[in-house]
């Protein structure tokens, strides 16, 4: 098992080897020079040369690229071409910020979608099911940011329940004490609960959205891994065995697991990826829209930083999901065990009987005491 655990990690090694490379390159490719976007249109031939030795754009691509290898094997991302800051900094700044309304999102469509998902497998064919059905058909075919907008035209412009999306904090909430740069975990260090809690009304709307959007493409998968597994040959027979219903259920819901784990790993790269969606309707300073800013300008290290923490952030949800599905299936598990055993060395064989001497032979000599 434990070589089994190794191989993973150096496939990873190798694959986040290759996602930087990746990184490096097709932003590289891309059309437009970053001189000119700093500069404008009305820039010299002189001033563009200058600004192209000052970010190293005159280097040839692979001495560029060994030292975009380098630093960002020794955590350097770069700097912004248009504020200067550290990249690494940016994001580990404002990743928090976005964790806020991702994670409890991604637990309001788990749980949303698996209760749904569930109880329309369990109800197949009937009323309950055909409103699934409905409600998923509606949420897929709605975008992130009109659902969003949506939400807060009800709750903010109609019922006024929902704060303006302004930000984290509102005009009347004193910022905490900078010491990590994100919001959040700064008003938690510093003990400002009436700012966690402006923040955390805040984050409601972005959480709804998070959670319908993705609840419906989960909930779909469990109803559908739910369906094939209790139309099985295992299940019909747990149900001639005199099974109760809900014995059988449980066993299907065990035997679609592996699945749903894969979905969820698929979901929170999905959310990562939309996340400037949301951040850019509800005005909020995570990583998504400070990426989206960054591609909208051309500024060439956030776009390469967000792709490389991305891609990483995914590469290693996929090697441990692997790996505990692997833990937790005891045919892959018991597979991986006997190909480690050391096969056993042969004993040799046990003398047999001594063959009986025919006429015209000379007897054998049997085996000696």
């Amino acid at each position: 098992m434990i070589r089994y655990i190794l191989s993973r990690i150096a496939i990873a090694i190798l694959l986040l080897l290759g996602l930087i490379t990746l990184s490096f390159g097709l932003v590289s490719l891309l059309p437009g020079n970053p001189a000119v976007a700093l500069l404008g249109d009305y820039a010299t031939p002189a001033d563009i040369a200058r600004i192209n030795a000052q970010l190293g754009l005159d280097k040839p691509f692979l001495e560029r690229y060994l030292d975009y290898m380098g630093r960002t094997l020794n955590g350097d991302l770069g700097h912004s071409f248009f504020t200067g800051s550290s990249v690494s900094g940016e994001i580990w700044t404002r990743l928090p910020n976005t964790l806020v309304y991702l994670i409890p999102g991604l637990i309001l469509a788990l749980l949303i979608g698996m209760g749904m998902g569930t109880l329309a497998a369990y109800r197949y064919g009937r009323g309950a099911d055909k409103a699934f059905t409905a409600g998923v058909s509606i949420l897929m075919a709605m975008p992130e940011f009109v659902l969003g907008l949506l939400l807060l035209f009800i709750f903010y412009q109609q019922l006024h329940l929902a704060p303006a999306p302004l930000g984290m904090l509102s005009s009347s909430d004193i910022p905490p004490p900078k010491v990590t740069g994100s919001v959040a975990l700064d008003a938690v260090i510093a003990g400002q609960w009436s700012a966690v809690q402006s923040i955390m009304g805040r984050a409601a709307l972005p959480i709804v959205t998070m959670g319908l959007f993705f609840a419906a493409p989960f909930g779909k998968t469990v109803r559908t891994g739910l369906l094939q597994i209790l139309n099985s040959p295992q299940i019909e027979f747990a149900r001639a065995c005199g099974l109760k219903p809900f014995q059988v259920f449980r066993y299907a819901l065990s035997d679609v697991r592996g699945t749903l784990m894969t979905y969820m790993v698929l979901l929170f790269a999905a959310a990562l990826s939309g996340a400037a969606i949301v951040e850019s309707v509800f005005s909020w300073p995570g990583v998504g829209g400070w990426s989206l800013d960054g591609v909208l300008k051309g500024d060439v290290p956030v776009i390469q930083g967000f792709v490389l923490i991305m891609g990483a952030t995914s590469l290693l949800g996929y090697v441990l999901l692997d790996t505990l599905i692997t833990l937790l299936d005891p045919r892959t598990r018991g597979n991986i065990l006997r190909k480690a055993r050391k096969p056993s060395k042969l004993r040799p064989a046990a003398p047999g009987p001594v063959p009986a001497p025919t006429a015209g032979s000379a007897p054998t000599a049997g085996p000696k005491n």
